[in-house]
């Protein structure tokens, strides 16, 4: 399911916008489970976001994930031509 859902998000914001890179920010847990990878994010790098709240006890430490335009573009370009394999 990531790798579909990772497929449609990507080719929408390719043919949408053609972006010079896709980032977001996640969870150090979703890179640990190897989640990220699924999602087809080559990237990756801590710190992305640090929100400390000491009064409510909150630490949340997310990491920067990240594709440039071009593995964007690759990427998309990629699973048209491996669609169209399949549909011959």
């Amino acid at each position: 399911m990531p790798r579909i859902m990772a497929g449609i998000a990507f080719g929408v914001s390719f043919a949408m916008w053609a972006p010079d890179f896709v980032c977001g920010l996640v969870a150090h847990w979703l890179i640990d489970k190897g989640v990220v990878s699924q999602y087809g994010y080559a990237h990756h790098e801590r710190a992305g976001s640090v929100l400390r709240l000491v009064q409510e006890d909150i630490v949340d430490d997310d990491w920067l994930i990240w594709l440039t335009g071009e593995e964007l573009r690759s990427r998309v370009v990629r699973q048209e031509i491996a669609g169209l394999m399949l549909a011959s």
